[in-house]
């Protein structure tokens, strides 16, 4: 796997969102669950999760979006991106072992100036909750 992008979308109406994007990506969602699902597409290189508006746990996003991010296909590149945004002073928080969006992942947060969230992050196994 190579490095995808990643946005987090609430959905008011989650099974209309489904729709929407099967068509439009041509597949069905990748992982499926009654509150979430998600799109992890090689061709466009996208990781695309929907959760059930008012669901999401990581409270990180503003307004009509969750968040965006940047999900890594390794621990080496996760380090190596963490040690270029420490040493280039950017602040993040760092999120080990984190449950979210029926996944494990090590991730660091970072906010853009004008506030939106976005994670890099690498998957470090499934969870049975959001």
């Amino acid at each position: 796997m190579s490095m995808r992008v990643h946005i987090s979308l609430p959905a008011s109406d989650l099974e209309a969102s489904l729709q929407f994007y099967e068509q439009m990506f041509g597949q069905p969602p990748s992982k499926l669950r009654n509150d979430y699902a998600n799109f992890r597409l090689n061709q466009p290189p996208i990781h695309l999760a929907l959760e059930q508006a008012g669901g999401c746990r990581s409270k990180e996003g503003q307004g009509s979006h969750s968040h965006f991010g940047v999900e890594l296909p390794d621990q080496e590149t996760f380090a190596a991106w963490r040690k270029r945004l420490r040493l280039a002073g950017a602040e993040g928080r760092d999120e080990k072992d984190a449950q979210c969006c029926y996944a494990r992942a090590d991730k660091v947060w970072l906010s853009d100036p004008d506030g939106n969230s976005w994670e890099v992050w690498v998957r470090t196994g499934e969870a049975d909750s959001l």
